[in-house]
């Protein structure tokens, strides 16, 4: 299955309990056909005020998603390949420019 940076795809994350889940593909294309894991952050509808590193994502075709959302960047997670079962969807520009921006804090590369 090809993946690509921004895709939504359905995954299952050890964690948890073997149920899929969202998540948004954020390993660079460059990175994605060599290795036997894919890094993805896990997406929740379970909307956290307190934490601004989620950014939102609102529900639409284009994604996949059937609820408002939050991009879980601080549980960022490499996962192997066999626990992604498929894409539903892409993130649109915006999103991925919120996501950039909230990973950049995430891992301290912010200046």
């Amino acid at each position: 299955m090809e993946i690509a940076r921004g895709d939504v795809v359905l995954m299952v994350v050890p964690s948890d309990l073997g149920r899929p889940r969202p998540g948004i593909v954020v390993q660079g294309d460059n990175f994605t056909a060599g290795l036997s894991t894919v890094f993805v952050c896990p997406v929740s509808s379970d909307l956290q005020d307190r934490l601004p590193l989620r950014p939102v994502i609102e529900f639409a075709p284009e994604n996949g998603l059937r609820l408002r959302s939050q991009i879980m960047t601080d549980k960022l997670v490499a996962l192997r390949r066999d626990r992604i079962r498929r894409v539903i969807g892409r993130i649109d520009a915006e999103t991925s420019e919120q996501l950039d921006r909230a990973l950049l804090l995430v891992l301290g590369l912010a200046r």
